[in-house]
């Protein structure tokens, strides 16, 4: 039994006239009849009697006519909700990203993006590269934020902006008083790290690195903004994301003079699935405000 069968089913059954039928599906008559006998043979009985020039349903016609109409609306249903999706007033899609981007690159973008596609549910996971690419990799997210480079060849990529790194000190530490500062001065202070899985980790060991010293550590671990909260508190210094310390008074930023730090963020997702129109739209919409404007005017206070 074809969709279409019982589409042609349904019009009959409500003209009970074949050629009005039709009509109204844009058919030949001689078409239609052959099409209502296919399906009787199918189903193996007679589903209308002709009475004059009329069809009058029979007892199996009736019982079939509910489940015909039930199926027809499931299907209208279904081609709506598709159509609202092409359109974009309806949807859904997921967006990972690091906390520092989420919290503070991510929020006046959205905001603008519902502001236009306010049909579309958003979703948003925080998290390091690692497990915003594992997100990715399950279908949990349809795009990410991610610190470039990523290697996988599965991913698509999009580079979106460079962010500075900068040094941050407490208020009350020597360098405090000062804009900027030589990784090789450097050498004595007590660090605080990122975890492992952390790029930023290796960016401030390499950091180190090409300075000549191996940083002393004093604590290691923690989502970027508890790091910045010890750094606050006196504990030790670190290098971050200018991002993380957008809007946040209780450390002082340095820029380091002798290297130029930053990182590379970009936009990826799964090159080997079909994105929905919800997510095309979202990646669309981040790639042109991200690419053309200025990160300062992106970053909330």
């Amino acid at each position: 039994m074809e969709l279409r069968h019982l589409r042609y089913f349904e019009a009959v059954a409500r003209h009970s006239h074949v050629t009005r039928a039709a009509a109204e599906l844009h058919i030949a008559q001689p078409a239609l009849s052959k099409q209502i006998s296919q399906l009787e043979r199918e189903l193996g009985i007679t589903l209308f009697d002709r009475v004059g020039r009329s069809l009058r349903l029979t007892e199996a016609g009736e019982a079939l006519l509910p489940y015909a109409r039930a199926v027809l609306a499931q299907v209208e249903e279904a081609r709506a909700a598709m159509a609202e999706r092409v359109g974009l007033k309806a949807g859904r899609v997921a967006i990972g990203a690091p906390p520092t981007v989420g919290a503070h690159l991510l929020p006046p973008l959205l905001t603008a993006f519902h502001q236009r596609y306010p049909g579309i549910t958003l979703r948003l996971h925080e998290a390091g590269i690692q497990s915003l690419l594992d997100l990715l990799e399950s279908g949990l997210t349809d795009l990410a934020v991610v610190a470039l480079p990523v290697s996988d060849e599965a991913l698509t990529v999009t580079p979106l902006l460079n962010e500075p790194l900068v040094l941050i000190v407490s208020p009350h530490h020597p360098l405090a008083g000062r804009n900027e500062v030589a990784m090789a001065e450097l050498r004595n202070e007590r660090w605080i790290l990122s975890p492992a899985s952390y790029e930023l980790r290796e960016a401030t060991l390499k950091a180190c690195r090409d300075a000549g010293f191996t940083p002393q550590t004093v604590m290691e671990g923690g989502e970027t903004e508890t790091l910045v909260r010890f750094v606050a508190a006196g504990l030790g210094i670190a290098l971050v994301p200018a991002l993380a310390v957008a809007g946040f008074h209780g450390v002082v930023s340095l820029t380091i003079c002798d290297q130029t730090l930053t990182r590379s963020l970009g936009l990826v997702w799964r090159s080997d699935r079909t994105a929905s129109p919800a997510a095309r739209a979202l990646r669309e919409f981040l790639v042109s405000e991200l690419q053309q404007r200025p990160l300062g005017t992106l970053i909330r206070p």
